[in-house]
């Protein structure tokens, strides 16, 4: 019995064509030596590219969009709990704020009528918290904003170059 397989669609094609592109954009970053250009690079892209590319152009902007908007209200929520840790660094306001931030993001995404935006506002923010110290978080949070948008770009741009079918199938991962 011949089990017949699905066929590469076009959203495939267009999605790893724009994760390659990321790759490439960050290439000289990696290259680069340390410091913190060194702490720049393809993943966030990457992922945003990932996420983003979908059957048509407008839905690859409206997703996009919600991705960008939750990245930076995770990202500007973020620092201000790390402002609050700064000065309150016990691990039970780190717990008691990193709960609240990740409270506030939900609800101004929700506020602002983009439910698909909170799941990502909430893990930039949580990330910010738990991820790095010092001023280094900083750094990291523009540098996160940036690669998103980056990603983001991307696809958008792959996705409005590239070929394909405005009506493609939901199947088409």
């Amino acid at each position: 019995m011949r089990t017949r397989l699905p066929k590469v669609g076009m959203r495939n094609v267009k999605t790893a064509v724009a994760v390659g592109i990321c790759f490439l954009i960050f290439l000289p970053f990696w290259s680069s030596g340390g410091g913190e250009a060194a702490m720049v690079g393809p993943f966030y892209a990457c992922i945003a590219s990932i996420v983003c590319m979908q059957s048509s152009v407008g839905a690859t902007w409206k997703q996009g969009g919600s991705r960008l908007l939750g990245t930076l209200i995770g990202g500007l929520l973020g620092l201000l709990c790390v402002s609050v840790t700064t000065y309150w660094g016990h691990p039970v306001v780190l717990v008691l704020v990193c709960g609240v931030g990740t409270l506030a993001c939900i609800y101004l995404c929700n506020v602002l009528n983009r439910p698909s935006a909170c799941a990502i506002s909430a893990i930039v923010c949580c990330s910010i918290m738990l991820s790095h110290s010092g001023q280094e978080r900083y750094f990291y949070t523009v540098a996160r904003m940036l690669e998103t948008a980056v990603g983001i770009l991307v696809a958008m741009a792959v996705n409005h170059v590239l070929p394909g079918k405005p009506e493609a199938s939901k199947a088409d991962p």
